[in-house]
């Protein structure tokens, strides 16, 4: 008897959840949520591929201010390690200072997606860049996007990637190996 009465309170309660997040017929209700798709993922993975491999190039800013969300900011202690700051602290703390430290980053001239995963409203994106510097190695790295699949924004970017690569190719001698 106990059984069929908690199988009974579960199914209405089940009900109930599944009401709230759906409208009739089970449709979706509009504007109470949205995940992200392909085209979705594609249109933030070219953009962030071009603030990339352009800093400062001609759509530099209005692409930044497309697919960067006001909450933006970017988590790397590669970034950090390379800027030779206190590991642990943000990179970027907001969408402005991001835009306005890339006239100082070099461009890392061709970037590669080796592939993506996401979720309703996250981007796993692994990447390599080669082209930079002496071109004797190739940089890889991964990042993890936060988005706001309603307004196809980029939130939050944790990304790391082989500094050592990077600085051995920018000429860093420390970096550079034995012969």
């Amino acid at each position: 008897m106990h059984t069929s009465t908690f199988a009974v309170a579960l199914s209405i309660a089940a009900g109930a959840l599944a009401q709230r997040w759906h409208g009739q017929n089970g449709a979706p209700r509009s504007g109470h949520w949205h995940c992200l798709n392909e085209t979705g993922v594609e249109t933030l993975v070219n953009g962030y591929t071009y603030l990339l491999e352009k800093p400062g190039g001609p759509s530099f800013n209005s692409t930044a201010e497309a697919i960067l969300s006001s909450k933006f900011f970017v988590d790397s202690d590669s970034i950090l390690t390379l800027s030779q700051r206190p590991l642990g602290e943000l990179a970027y703390p907001s969408r402005e200072a991001y835009i306005n430290s890339q006239s100082l980053t070099p461009p890392l001239p061709v970037v590669k997606t080796l592939a993506t995963f996401h979720t309703c409203d996250k981007i796993s994106w692994r990447w390599n860049a080669s082209g930079i510097g002496s071109n004797q190695y190739e940089v890889k790295g991964i990042i993890e996007f936060d988005v706001n699949p309603e307004t196809v924004q980029i939130d939050a970017v944790y990304s790391e990637f082989n500094t050592a690569a990077f600085e051995a190719v920018l000429g860093s001698p420390e970096c550079t190996t034995a012969e």
